[in-house]
Protein backbone atom coordinates (compact mmCIF):
# COMPACT_ATOMS: atom_id res chain seq x y z
CA UNK A 1 0.00 0.00 0.00
CA UNK A 2 3.10 2.40 0.44
CA UNK A 3 3.79 1.74 -3.08
CA UNK A 4 0.00 2.65 -4.19
CA UNK A 5 0.65 5.89 -2.27
CA UNK A 6 3.58 6.87 -3.68
CA UNK A 7 2.72 5.84 -7.28
CA UNK A 8 -0.67 7.96 -6.30
CA UNK A 9 1.88 10.96 -5.36
CA UNK A 10 4.16 10.94 -8.53
CA UNK A 11 1.03 10.04 -10.90
CA UNK A 12 -1.33 12.39 -9.82
CA UNK A 13 -1.24 14.78 -12.49
CA UNK A 14 -1.72 12.04 -14.98
CA UNK A 15 -4.36 9.85 -16.42
CA UNK A 16 -4.25 6.17 -16.97
CA UNK A 17 -5.63 4.02 -19.37
CA UNK A 18 -5.96 0.36 -20.55
CA UNK A 19 -3.93 -0.11 -23.28
CA UNK A 20 -4.54 -1.50 -26.60
CA UNK A 21 -1.08 -2.40 -27.55
CA UNK A 22 -1.34 -5.60 -25.60
CA UNK A 23 -4.13 -8.44 -25.72
CA UNK A 24 -7.45 -7.87 -24.01
CA UNK A 25 -6.95 -4.16 -23.24
CA UNK A 26 -9.93 -2.12 -24.66
CA UNK A 27 -8.52 1.69 -24.57
CA UNK A 28 -10.92 3.02 -21.31
CA UNK A 29 -9.61 4.80 -17.91
CA UNK A 30 -8.33 3.16 -15.49
CA UNK A 31 -7.89 4.00 -11.67
CA UNK A 32 -5.73 2.85 -8.86
CA UNK A 33 -8.17 0.08 -6.25
CA UNK A 34 -6.06 -0.01 -2.61
CA UNK A 35 -6.89 -3.66 -1.51
CA UNK A 36 -5.98 -5.27 1.65
CA UNK A 37 -6.35 -8.81 1.03
CA UNK A 38 -5.02 -8.44 -2.04
CA UNK A 39 -2.15 -6.91 -4.47
CA UNK A 40 -3.57 -3.50 -4.66
CA UNK A 41 -3.90 -2.93 -8.78
CA UNK A 42 -6.08 -0.69 -11.94
CA UNK A 43 -9.45 -1.07 -11.93
CA UNK A 44 -11.48 -0.23 -14.67
CA UNK A 45 -14.04 3.65 -14.54
CA UNK A 46 -17.24 1.61 -14.15
CA UNK A 47 -18.58 -1.35 -15.63
CA UNK A 48 -20.89 0.98 -18.27
CA UNK A 49 -18.04 2.83 -19.81
CA UNK A 50 -17.00 2.90 -23.66
CA UNK A 51 -15.06 0.52 -25.31
CA UNK A 52 -15.23 -3.52 -25.44
CA UNK A 53 -15.53 -4.99 -22.62
CA UNK A 54 -12.06 -5.56 -21.20
CA UNK A 55 -11.12 -9.64 -21.23
CA UNK A 56 -8.27 -8.85 -19.02
CA UNK A 57 -10.40 -8.66 -15.73
CA UNK A 58 -10.57 -12.63 -15.67
CA UNK A 59 -6.13 -13.29 -16.41
CA UNK A 60 -4.03 -13.63 -13.52
CA UNK A 61 -1.24 -11.47 -12.81
CA UNK A 62 1.30 -14.23 -14.89
CA UNK A 63 -0.63 -12.61 -18.16
CA UNK A 64 1.51 -9.48 -17.33
CA UNK A 65 4.90 -11.10 -17.30
CA UNK A 66 6.13 -9.66 -20.43
CA UNK A 67 5.61 -6.45 -18.41
CA UNK A 68 7.00 -7.27 -15.53
CA UNK A 69 10.22 -8.80 -17.45
CA UNK A 70 10.77 -6.02 -19.62
CA UNK A 71 10.97 -3.66 -16.23
CA UNK A 72 13.51 -5.58 -14.35
CA UNK A 73 15.45 -6.54 -17.45
CA UNK A 74 15.42 -2.79 -18.09
CA UNK A 75 16.45 -2.03 -14.36
CA UNK A 76 18.97 -4.27 -14.58
CA UNK A 77 20.29 -2.98 -17.52
CA UNK A 78 20.99 0.58 -15.95
CA UNK A 79 22.78 -1.41 -13.35
CA UNK A 80 25.13 -1.86 -16.11
CA UNK A 81 25.35 1.49 -17.55
CA UNK A 82 23.40 0.04 -20.46
CA UNK A 83 20.41 0.50 -22.42
CA UNK A 84 18.39 -1.80 -24.59
CA UNK A 85 15.60 -0.99 -26.94
CA UNK A 86 12.65 -3.52 -26.30
CA UNK A 87 10.01 -4.85 -28.71
CA UNK A 88 7.24 -7.40 -28.01
CA UNK A 89 7.09 -9.92 -31.27
CA UNK A 90 3.52 -11.48 -32.28
CA UNK A 91 1.80 -12.87 -30.40
CA UNK A 92 1.60 -9.93 -27.85
CA UNK A 93 2.53 -11.10 -24.51
CA UNK A 94 4.50 -13.90 -25.62
CA UNK A 95 7.99 -12.49 -25.44
CA UNK A 96 10.28 -9.83 -24.94
CA UNK A 97 13.58 -9.13 -27.08
CA UNK A 98 15.88 -6.59 -25.67
CA UNK A 99 18.54 -5.06 -28.45
CA UNK A 100 21.60 -3.47 -26.57
CA UNK A 101 23.75 -0.59 -28.21
CA UNK A 102 26.18 -2.73 -29.29
CA UNK A 103 24.10 -5.16 -31.51
CA UNK A 104 23.58 -8.33 -28.87
CA UNK A 105 19.89 -9.09 -28.57
CA UNK A 106 18.38 -10.78 -25.74
CA UNK A 107 15.38 -13.42 -26.39
CA UNK A 108 12.69 -13.84 -23.52
CA UNK A 109 10.17 -16.32 -24.77
CA UNK A 110 7.27 -17.22 -22.46
CA UNK A 111 4.70 -18.61 -23.70
CA UNK A 112 4.56 -22.02 -22.53
CA UNK A 113 2.55 -23.28 -25.38
CA UNK A 114 4.57 -22.27 -27.94
CA UNK A 115 8.33 -23.93 -29.34
CA UNK A 116 11.66 -22.34 -28.47
CA UNK A 117 13.11 -20.62 -31.52
CA UNK A 118 16.49 -22.16 -30.65
CA UNK A 119 17.97 -21.11 -34.45
CA UNK A 120 16.74 -17.43 -33.33
CA UNK A 121 19.89 -15.40 -33.71
CA UNK A 122 19.18 -13.75 -30.84
CA UNK A 123 22.58 -13.39 -28.50
CA UNK A 124 21.26 -15.08 -25.41
CA UNK A 125 18.35 -16.61 -25.30
CA UNK A 126 16.20 -17.16 -21.63
CA UNK A 127 13.14 -19.08 -20.76
CA UNK A 128 9.96 -17.96 -18.94
CA UNK A 129 8.44 -19.72 -16.29
CA UNK A 130 7.57 -22.94 -16.75
CA UNK A 131 8.71 -23.23 -20.39
CA UNK A 132 9.83 -26.69 -21.04
CA UNK A 133 13.40 -27.78 -22.82
CA UNK A 134 13.80 -30.52 -24.65
CA UNK A 135 16.55 -32.47 -23.40
CA UNK A 136 18.86 -32.90 -26.16
CA UNK A 137 18.99 -29.23 -26.81
CA UNK A 138 19.92 -28.50 -22.92
CA UNK A 139 23.01 -31.48 -23.83
CA UNK A 140 23.99 -29.85 -26.78
CA UNK A 141 24.14 -26.37 -25.11
CA UNK A 142 25.21 -27.42 -21.61
CA UNK A 143 23.19 -25.20 -20.09
CA UNK A 144 19.80 -22.65 -19.86
CA UNK A 145 18.81 -19.65 -18.66
CA UNK A 146 15.39 -18.85 -16.50
CA UNK A 147 13.68 -16.28 -15.12
CA UNK A 148 10.59 -16.52 -12.55
CA UNK A 149 8.78 -14.61 -10.57
CA UNK A 150 8.21 -14.24 -6.33
CA UNK A 151 5.37 -12.06 -4.58
CA UNK A 152 7.05 -9.86 -2.39
CA UNK A 153 5.82 -9.36 1.29
CA UNK A 154 3.58 -6.37 1.00
CA UNK A 155 3.24 -6.22 -2.48
CA UNK A 156 5.34 -6.24 -5.72
CA UNK A 157 6.71 -9.11 -8.06
CA UNK A 158 10.74 -10.14 -7.67
CA UNK A 159 12.13 -11.31 -10.64
CA UNK A 160 14.47 -14.39 -10.02
CA UNK A 161 17.26 -15.13 -12.98
CA UNK A 162 18.21 -19.31 -12.83
CA UNK A 163 20.48 -20.89 -14.68
CA UNK A 164 19.90 -24.87 -15.23
CA UNK A 165 22.77 -27.27 -16.32
CA UNK A 166 22.39 -30.48 -17.68
CA UNK A 167 21.73 -33.65 -14.19
CA UNK A 168 21.72 -30.09 -12.07
CA UNK A 169 18.64 -28.69 -12.11
CA UNK A 170 18.34 -24.82 -11.79
CA UNK A 171 20.27 -22.57 -9.32
CA UNK A 172 18.46 -19.59 -8.74
CA UNK A 173 19.73 -16.45 -7.30
CA UNK A 174 18.81 -12.75 -7.69
CA UNK A 175 19.20 -10.59 -10.82
CA UNK A 176 21.39 -8.46 -9.09
CA UNK A 177 24.23 -11.35 -9.08
CA UNK A 178 24.44 -11.69 -12.51
CA UNK A 179 26.33 -9.64 -14.74
CA UNK A 180 27.54 -9.56 -18.57
CA UNK A 181 30.76 -9.95 -19.94
CA UNK A 182 31.82 -10.18 -23.58
CA UNK A 183 31.29 -13.71 -23.17
CA UNK A 184 27.85 -14.09 -21.69
CA UNK A 185 25.70 -14.05 -18.60
CA UNK A 186 27.58 -14.82 -15.76
CA UNK A 187 25.83 -16.23 -12.86
CA UNK A 188 26.59 -18.74 -9.48
CA UNK A 189 26.49 -21.94 -11.75
CA UNK A 190 27.71 -20.54 -14.85
CA UNK A 191 30.58 -18.26 -13.44
CA UNK A 192 32.22 -16.11 -16.28
CA UNK A 193 30.24 -17.68 -18.95
CA UNK A 194 32.24 -21.00 -18.70
CA UNK A 195 30.27 -23.48 -20.64
CA UNK A 196 30.61 -26.84 -18.33
CA UNK A 197 31.64 -29.77 -20.78
CA UNK A 198 29.42 -32.82 -20.00
CA UNK A 199 30.14 -34.80 -22.54
CA UNK A 200 32.58 -37.21 -20.82
CA UNK A 201 29.98 -38.30 -18.35
CA UNK A 202 27.63 -39.06 -21.34
CA UNK A 203 30.31 -41.32 -22.32
CA UNK A 204 31.75 -42.80 -19.04
CA UNK A 205 27.59 -43.85 -18.06
CA UNK A 206 26.58 -47.17 -20.00
CA UNK A 207 22.88 -47.25 -21.33
CA UNK A 208 20.29 -46.04 -19.40
CA UNK A 209 22.62 -44.55 -16.60
CA UNK A 210 23.71 -41.45 -15.82
CA UNK A 211 26.29 -39.95 -13.54
CA UNK A 212 26.88 -36.84 -12.41
CA UNK A 213 30.28 -34.98 -12.82
CA UNK A 214 31.11 -32.16 -10.69
CA UNK A 215 33.28 -29.33 -12.14
CA UNK A 216 34.90 -26.58 -9.79
CA UNK A 217 35.02 -23.23 -12.20
CA UNK A 218 38.44 -21.53 -12.10
CA UNK A 219 38.39 -17.73 -11.94
CA UNK A 220 42.19 -17.53 -12.37
CA UNK A 221 43.28 -14.56 -14.61
CA UNK A 222 44.64 -16.93 -17.30
CA UNK A 223 40.56 -18.30 -17.72
CA UNK A 224 39.13 -15.01 -17.87
CA UNK A 225 41.58 -13.80 -20.13
CA UNK A 226 41.16 -16.86 -22.71
CA UNK A 227 37.07 -16.94 -22.18
CA UNK A 228 37.36 -13.14 -23.50
CA UNK A 229 39.79 -14.06 -26.29
CA UNK A 230 37.62 -16.98 -26.63
CA UNK A 231 37.66 -17.23 -31.07
CA UNK A 232 34.88 -19.79 -31.26
CA UNK A 233 32.80 -16.95 -29.18
CA UNK A 234 33.76 -14.46 -31.62
CA UNK A 235 32.87 -16.51 -34.47
CA UNK A 236 29.75 -17.29 -33.62
CA UNK A 237 29.25 -13.64 -32.82
CA UNK A 238 30.03 -12.81 -36.17
CA UNK A 239 28.01 -15.31 -37.80
CA UNK A 240 24.98 -13.89 -35.95
CA UNK A 241 26.05 -10.36 -36.96
CA UNK A 242 26.08 -11.06 -40.40
CA UNK A 243 22.74 -12.87 -40.29
CA UNK A 244 21.36 -9.97 -39.25
CA UNK A 245 22.90 -7.33 -40.39
CA UNK A 246 25.60 -8.17 -43.10
CA UNK A 247 24.79 -10.79 -45.58
CA UNK A 248 27.18 -10.76 -47.31
CA UNK A 249 29.69 -11.89 -44.64
CA UNK A 250 27.89 -14.93 -44.04
CA UNK A 251 29.46 -17.35 -46.26
CA UNK A 252 32.73 -16.23 -44.84
CA UNK A 253 31.63 -16.44 -41.68
CA UNK A 254 30.44 -20.52 -41.67
CA UNK A 255 33.81 -21.28 -43.49
CA UNK A 256 35.26 -20.12 -40.28
CA UNK A 257 33.14 -22.28 -37.96
CA UNK A 258 34.25 -25.02 -40.48
CA UNK A 259 37.23 -24.84 -39.90
CA UNK A 260 36.98 -24.04 -36.02
CA UNK A 261 35.12 -27.16 -36.42
CA UNK A 262 37.85 -29.40 -37.47
CA UNK A 263 40.90 -27.88 -35.20
CA UNK A 264 38.67 -27.36 -31.62
CA UNK A 265 37.47 -30.82 -30.06
CA UNK A 266 36.33 -29.32 -27.05
CA UNK A 267 32.67 -31.30 -26.33
CA UNK A 268 31.44 -27.52 -25.84
CA UNK A 269 32.88 -25.61 -28.43
CA UNK A 270 31.72 -28.36 -30.58
CA UNK A 271 28.63 -27.95 -29.45
CA UNK A 272 27.94 -24.02 -30.09
CA UNK A 273 29.89 -24.51 -32.99
CA UNK A 274 27.64 -26.91 -34.70
CA UNK A 275 24.95 -24.89 -33.56
CA UNK A 276 25.93 -21.88 -35.16
CA UNK A 277 26.24 -23.90 -38.52
CA UNK A 278 23.55 -24.99 -38.37
CA UNK A 279 22.12 -22.02 -38.44
CA UNK A 280 24.61 -20.99 -41.30
CA UNK A 281 23.68 -23.62 -43.26
CA UNK A 282 20.28 -23.33 -43.13
CA UNK A 283 20.70 -19.63 -44.47
CA UNK A 284 23.07 -20.57 -47.34
CA UNK A 285 20.47 -23.49 -48.13
CA UNK A 286 18.03 -20.50 -48.44
CA UNK A 287 19.94 -18.55 -50.27
CA UNK A 288 20.96 -21.30 -52.74
CA UNK A 289 17.63 -22.03 -53.18
CA UNK A 290 16.42 -18.51 -53.61
CA UNK A 291 19.32 -18.03 -56.17
CA UNK A 292 18.44 -21.61 -58.72
CA UNK A 293 14.80 -19.91 -58.25
CA UNK A 294 15.82 -16.57 -59.76
CA UNK A 295 18.39 -17.97 -62.32
CA UNK A 296 15.03 -20.47 -63.22
CA UNK A 297 12.90 -17.20 -63.63
CA UNK A 298 16.26 -15.59 -65.52
CA UNK A 299 16.37 -18.04 -68.58
CA UNK A 300 12.35 -18.47 -69.02
CA UNK A 301 11.79 -14.49 -69.07
CA UNK A 302 14.61 -12.70 -68.82
CA UNK A 303 14.22 -8.76 -67.26
CA UNK A 304 16.59 -6.33 -66.00
CA UNK A 305 15.38 -6.59 -62.32
CA UNK A 306 16.02 -10.94 -62.44
CA UNK A 307 19.07 -10.14 -64.36
CA UNK A 308 20.51 -7.35 -61.68
CA UNK A 309 18.93 -9.62 -58.95
CA UNK A 310 20.99 -13.06 -60.16
CA UNK A 311 23.94 -11.01 -60.96
CA UNK A 312 24.04 -10.01 -57.11
CA UNK A 313 23.28 -13.75 -56.06
CA UNK A 314 26.02 -15.65 -58.17
CA UNK A 315 28.33 -13.55 -56.60
CA UNK A 316 28.16 -15.87 -53.69
CA UNK A 317 31.42 -18.07 -53.26
CA UNK A 318 29.18 -21.46 -53.10
CA UNK A 319 27.65 -20.25 -56.88
CA UNK A 320 28.21 -22.76 -59.44
CA UNK A 321 29.44 -22.23 -62.96
CA UNK A 322 26.15 -23.51 -64.92
CA UNK A 323 24.42 -20.55 -62.79
CA UNK A 324 27.04 -17.87 -63.45
CA UNK A 325 27.39 -18.85 -67.12
CA UNK A 326 23.12 -18.60 -67.10
CA UNK A 327 24.04 -14.88 -65.83
CA UNK A 328 26.33 -14.09 -68.33
CA UNK A 329 24.17 -15.30 -70.87
CA UNK A 330 21.43 -13.03 -69.80
CA UNK A 331 23.33 -10.47 -70.04
CA UNK A 332 24.67 -10.91 -73.02
CA UNK A 333 21.45 -11.43 -74.09
CA UNK A 334 20.15 -7.90 -72.15
CA UNK A 335 22.74 -6.27 -74.35
CA UNK A 336 21.87 -7.57 -77.67
CA UNK A 337 18.21 -6.69 -76.96
CA UNK A 338 19.40 -2.96 -75.54
CA UNK A 339 21.38 -3.03 -78.63
CA UNK A 340 19.21 -3.58 -80.76
CA UNK A 341 16.65 -1.63 -79.19
CA UNK A 342 18.94 1.42 -79.28
CA UNK A 343 19.48 1.26 -83.08
CA UNK A 344 15.32 0.86 -83.23
CA UNK A 345 14.81 4.25 -81.01
CA UNK A 346 17.17 5.76 -83.35
CA UNK A 347 15.64 4.52 -86.67
CA UNK A 348 12.87 5.66 -85.40
CA UNK A 349 13.75 9.05 -84.01
CA UNK A 350 14.93 9.63 -87.41
CA UNK A 351 11.85 8.80 -88.83
CA UNK A 352 10.27 11.36 -87.13
CA UNK A 353 12.85 13.50 -87.09
CA UNK A 354 12.31 13.23 -90.77
CA UNK A 355 8.43 14.18 -90.45
CA UNK A 356 9.02 16.26 -88.33
CA UNK A 357 10.91 18.17 -90.63
CA UNK A 358 8.18 17.68 -93.60
CA UNK A 359 5.33 18.97 -91.40
CA UNK A 360 7.68 22.09 -90.87
CA UNK A 361 8.51 22.65 -94.25
CA UNK A 362 4.58 22.20 -95.00
CA UNK A 363 3.84 24.75 -92.37
CA UNK A 364 6.19 27.23 -93.63
CA UNK A 365 4.17 26.99 -97.22
CA UNK A 366 0.76 27.15 -95.52
CA UNK A 367 2.04 30.48 -93.95
CA UNK A 368 3.73 31.24 -96.70
CA UNK A 369 0.28 30.83 -98.69
CA UNK A 370 -1.34 32.86 -96.11
CA UNK A 371 0.71 35.63 -96.18
CA UNK A 372 0.59 35.87 -99.67
CA UNK A 373 -3.09 35.55 -99.75
CA UNK A 374 -3.14 38.07 -97.02
CA UNK A 375 -1.08 40.04 -98.63
CA UNK A 376 -3.02 40.27 -101.89
CA UNK A 377 -6.25 40.86 -99.58
CA UNK A 378 -4.79 43.93 -98.01
CA UNK A 379 -3.58 45.18 -101.34
CA UNK A 380 -6.93 44.67 -103.01
CA UNK A 381 -8.68 46.15 -100.48
CA UNK A 382 -6.38 49.01 -100.94
CA UNK A 383 -6.50 49.00 -103.95
CA UNK A 384 -10.56 49.13 -103.91
CA UNK A 385 -10.53 51.68 -100.71
CA UNK A 386 -8.61 53.90 -102.98
CA UNK A 387 -10.62 53.83 -106.19
CA UNK A 388 -13.77 54.19 -103.87
CA UNK A 389 -11.60 57.09 -102.74
CA UNK A 390 -10.75 58.34 -105.90
CA UNK A 391 -14.36 57.52 -107.24
CA UNK A 392 -15.68 59.99 -104.15
CA UNK A 393 -13.42 62.71 -105.08
CA UNK A 394 -14.19 62.85 -108.80
CA UNK A 395 -17.69 63.14 -107.96
CA UNK A 396 -16.95 65.55 -105.22
CA UNK A 397 -15.04 67.62 -107.64
CA UNK A 398 -17.83 66.95 -110.69
CA UNK A 399 -20.26 68.58 -107.92
CA UNK A 400 -17.77 71.23 -107.07
CA UNK A 401 -17.56 71.98 -110.89
CA UNK A 402 -21.32 73.41 -111.42
CA UNK A 403 -21.03 75.89 -108.49
CA UNK A 404 -17.41 76.99 -110.33
CA UNK A 405 -18.59 77.21 -113.54
CA UNK A 406 -21.37 79.34 -113.05
CA UNK A 407 -19.69 81.67 -110.66
CA UNK A 408 -17.41 81.81 -113.78
CA UNK A 409 -19.98 82.60 -116.29
CA UNK A 410 -21.49 84.73 -114.27
CA UNK A 411 -18.40 86.66 -113.24
CA UNK A 412 -17.63 87.05 -117.39
CA UNK A 413 -20.84 88.40 -117.79
CA UNK A 414 -20.76 91.17 -115.50
CA UNK A 415 -17.35 91.75 -116.79
CA UNK A 416 -15.47 91.27 -114.35
CA UNK A 417 -12.74 88.59 -112.48
CA UNK A 418 -12.95 86.64 -109.68
CA UNK A 419 -10.87 84.03 -107.41
CA UNK A 420 -11.11 80.62 -105.75
CA UNK A 421 -12.13 82.69 -102.60
CA UNK A 422 -15.08 84.51 -103.50
CA UNK A 423 -16.36 82.08 -105.63
CA UNK A 424 -16.18 79.83 -102.38
CA UNK A 425 -17.78 82.67 -100.18
CA UNK A 426 -20.79 83.62 -102.92
CA UNK A 427 -21.70 79.72 -103.91
CA UNK A 428 -21.63 78.63 -100.09
CA UNK A 429 -18.85 75.66 -101.20
CA UNK A 430 -16.09 76.33 -98.17
CA UNK A 431 -14.74 73.48 -99.51
CA UNK A 432 -13.30 75.20 -102.38
CA UNK A 433 -10.93 77.25 -100.24
CA UNK A 434 -9.36 74.00 -99.03
CA UNK A 435 -8.79 72.37 -102.54
CA UNK A 436 -5.04 71.27 -103.53
CA UNK A 437 -3.51 72.80 -106.69
CA UNK A 438 -4.02 69.65 -108.56
CA UNK A 439 -7.84 69.31 -107.66
CA UNK A 440 -8.05 72.61 -108.68
CA UNK A 441 -6.72 71.67 -112.39
CA UNK A 442 -8.89 68.88 -112.27
CA UNK A 443 -11.97 70.75 -112.03
CA UNK A 444 -10.83 73.37 -114.29
CA UNK A 445 -10.25 70.30 -116.99
CA UNK A 446 -13.30 69.24 -116.17
CA UNK A 447 -15.21 72.29 -116.80
CA UNK A 448 -13.15 73.57 -119.66
CA UNK A 449 -14.04 70.40 -121.31
CA UNK A 450 -17.34 71.22 -122.51
CA UNK A 451 -15.72 74.54 -124.15
CA UNK A 452 -16.15 74.70 -128.13
CA UNK A 453 -12.84 75.08 -130.20
CA UNK A 454 -12.45 78.20 -130.82
CA UNK A 455 -13.82 79.84 -127.70
CA UNK A 456 -12.31 80.80 -125.11
CA UNK A 457 -11.41 79.23 -121.46
CA UNK A 458 -13.95 80.50 -118.85
CA UNK A 459 -10.69 80.07 -116.18
CA UNK A 460 -9.70 83.00 -118.12
CA UNK A 461 -11.74 84.72 -115.53
CA UNK A 462 -9.36 83.52 -112.79
CA UNK A 463 -6.72 84.11 -114.52
CA UNK A 464 -7.03 87.29 -115.51
CA UNK A 465 -6.97 88.47 -111.93
CA UNK A 466 -3.08 88.45 -112.44
CA UNK A 467 -2.10 85.84 -109.34
CA UNK A 468 1.11 83.27 -110.09
CA UNK A 469 -1.63 80.51 -109.00
CA UNK A 470 -4.25 81.28 -111.39
CA UNK A 471 -1.82 82.31 -114.44
CA UNK A 472 -0.23 78.54 -113.88
CA UNK A 473 -3.83 76.82 -113.87
CA UNK A 474 -5.05 78.16 -117.02
CA UNK A 475 -1.23 77.67 -118.25
CA UNK A 476 -1.81 74.15 -118.07
CA UNK A 477 -5.22 73.76 -118.79
CA UNK A 478 -4.63 75.00 -122.02
CA UNK A 479 -2.30 72.59 -122.79
CA UNK A 480 -4.59 69.62 -121.97
CA UNK A 481 -7.01 71.12 -123.85
CA UNK A 482 -4.12 71.92 -126.32
CA UNK A 483 -4.67 75.30 -127.01
CA UNK A 484 -2.02 77.68 -127.51
CA UNK A 485 -1.00 80.22 -125.15
CA UNK A 486 1.93 82.94 -124.88
CA UNK A 487 4.82 82.31 -123.37
CA UNK A 488 4.98 85.60 -121.89
CA UNK A 489 2.74 86.76 -118.38
CA UNK A 490 2.43 90.28 -120.67
CA UNK A 491 1.66 88.89 -123.71
CA UNK A 492 -0.52 86.42 -121.83
CA UNK A 493 -2.16 88.93 -119.82
CA UNK A 494 -3.31 90.70 -123.05
CA UNK A 495 -4.70 87.79 -124.27
CA UNK A 496 -6.86 87.06 -121.12
CA UNK A 497 -8.16 90.61 -121.37
CA UNK A 498 -9.49 89.64 -124.40
CA UNK A 499 -10.66 86.41 -123.85
CA UNK A 500 -12.44 87.57 -120.56
CA UNK A 501 -14.30 90.41 -123.43
CA UNK A 502 -15.22 87.63 -125.34
CA UNK A 503 -16.64 85.75 -123.04
CA UNK A 504 -19.07 88.66 -121.70
CA UNK A 505 -20.31 89.12 -125.03
CA UNK A 506 -21.62 85.58 -125.56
Amino acid sequence: MEELDAFRREHENSTIWCGTKFEGGCGRRLTTRRCTDKICHFAHYGADGAGQRCTRTTKGKDSADHLFAKAHLAAWLRSHDLTAEFTYPEPLGSAVRARLDDGRTFLLHLDRKRPVAWDDDAWELILGPGVPVVANILERRGYVHRIRFEDRPGGGRVMRFGTELPGRGTTWENLDKVTLTSQGLTTTARPDGVHIPLAEASQASGPGERSIVTVTPSRSRAVVTARQDDPVKSAVMHLDRALREQTDQIHSAVNTIRRLLEADQTPENIARLRLALGRGQSWTEQRAGHRRAVIAQLKARPTPALLLKAAQLVRDPDATPEEREAVHAAREQQTAHQRALAEERAAKARQLAEEQRQRETERHQREAERRSQAEQTLADRRRQAAAAEHHAHAEKLAYLALFVSGALKKAAREGRTTTWEEIAQKTGQRQLTRLTYQDKLSLLETIEKNTLPGSPLWSAVLAAAGTGEALRLHREVSHLLQRDVPDEDSDLAIQLTADCAQLRRQ
